[in-house]
């Protein structure tokens, strides 16, 4: 498992799909900028949270008027996955590396995340995490977002496995690493429902839907149907309510079937067992700085009492 994790570049370049400015004549990259805020993850109780933080520094000008492009700067020695209480006191970094898609589980004895591909697990202590004995769960493939089941024994997760380089489905295994079964012609991002329902986004016609199946595959159904030029992913379902993603808009299908925006941008977010929403909010221009740039807000589960939780200090 890879220990290390050191930022050389903070934003992304992406020389193929450069931006002419065909007033000035410029040829200016694409940026793609980091978050310095992400994944944030609900413990149990709904009063603890983890995430990954990178902590911005400022933003770097590159080039020469009118040719002049914008990144930002950060902190790469305190990157990390972070624990706070919901009320932002009590900041605590565990590793000197990011973690992906992480889910507690119910139980909040262990927290299940993805680094290089594949899928891990480290116990809880109550005061922080046993990062000195992180059990590896999955070896083969590229695995991600690893869901548990209400009573902590198995995880649901997608594998390329099987798949013959041909996409991802979506997978299950004991909590000890045994029993992997997968189940073909599923999709992406599955997660145990509060109804033991698994959902999980599948490619329609090259437009993601959300779907939702029995714990066994089977009685798979389409759950959204918005058509064409949508990207849903990353389903919570909650006392009733099914959130998701679509294009960066965070939307409810509410238990009486009205599907309902609550905020933009989200680009990761949780549910607690309270019903409060966690998100990170991410601004794409990255000209001016502002304490806002990436940072997590907080909300109630019908989008109300929206306000921001944690801030960029520099």
């Amino acid at each position: 498992m890879h220990r290390s994790l050191l930022i050389i570049a903070i934003t992304i370049f992406c020389f193929s799909c450069r931006k002419n400015n065909p007033v000035s004549g410029c040829v200016i990259p694409a940026i793609v900028p980091f978050q310095p805020y992400s994944d944030p993850v609900w413990h149990p109780d709904g009063q603890l949270l983890g995430f990954n933080h990178t902590p911005l520094t400022g933003i770097g000008v590159t080039g020469n008027a009118p040719c002049i492009w914008y990144s930002y700067l950060a902190n790469p020695d305190s990157t990390g996955f972070y624990i706070m209480s919901r009320d932002g006191t009590g900041l605590k970094r565990i590793t000197n590396y990011n973690v992906y898609d992480p889910a507690w589980s119910p139980d909040g004895n262990w927290l299940a995340f993805m680094e290089g591909a594949q899928i891990y697990k480290m116990r809880f202590t109550g005061n922080g995490f046993d990062t000195a004995n992180i059990i590896q769960l999955t070896s083969d493939g590229s695995n991600f977002y690893p869901s548990w089941t209400a009573n902590n024994d198995t995880l649901y997760y997608d594998s390329n496995v099987g798949t013959n380089g041909q996409g991802y489905y979506v997978w299950k295994m004991s909590s000890d690493s045994s029993g992997k079964v997968g189940f073909p012609n599923t999709g992406r991002q599955p997660f145990v429902g509060s109804n033991n329902l698994i959902y999980y986004s599948r490619g329609i016609l090259g437009q993601p839907e959300i779907f939702s199946m029995n714990k066994d595959g089977s009685n798979q159904e389409q759950v959204t149907f918005n058509g064409q030029y949508g990207n849903r992913n990353t389903a919570k379902f909650w006392n009733g309510n099914l959130y998701y993603n679509d294009n960066g808009t965070l939307r409810v299908i509410k238990n009486n079937g009205q599907d309902v925006k609550l905020v933009f941008p989200s680009v990761t977010y949780d549910v607690s067992i309270n019903g409060e929403i966690i998100y990170s909010k991410m601004d794409y221009s990255i000209t001016t700085y502002n304490k806002q740039i990436g940072a997590l807000w907080i909300m109630n589960a019908d989008g109300s009492n929206n306000r921001q939780l944690t801030f960029n200090n520099f």
